[in-house]
């Protein structure tokens, strides 16, 4: 198959906010009814909270992927399983949730080296 003949594919990276999350989905789901191929990157806590909205989604034949990174949470004094600023304790705690983003670069930088672009059937 030619480049020509492949299917687009649009990489999303949603902010760890559930402002950010929701239209995040909303546009993945917009853009594959359209014939786009889409990956959406992010924590396995976070995909949590839509993975029911994007199962729908795969089922009516939209192609939709998840790809989860781990957030480092416990390297930047945060619970396990605090990533995504509405499970913040205090407002003390935002400062160490920015820390943990910025640690995400090569996280992110691997996933997407590894992402291959989808063949259209």
């Amino acid at each position: 198959m030619s480049i020509q003949e492949q299917k687009p594919h649009c990489v999303l990276l949603p902010y760890m906010a559930q402002g950010h999350m929701i239209p995040m989905v909303d546009l993945a789901r917009l853009l594959a009814d359209h014939g786009v191929t889409i990956s959406i990157l992010t924590t396995p806590v976070n995909a949590a909270r839509f993975q029911s909205i994007v199962d729908r989604a795969v089922a009516t034949g939209l192609d939709i992927h998840i790809h989860h990174f781990k957030f480092p949470c416990s390297q930047v004094g945060l619970p396990d399983g605090c990533e995504n600023f509405d499970m913040l304790a205090s407002s003390d705690d935002v400062v160490k949730i920015f820390r943990a983003i910025h640690m995400l670069k090569d996280q992110v930088e691997e996933l997407l080296r590894q992402l291959k672009p989808l063949r259209a059937a």
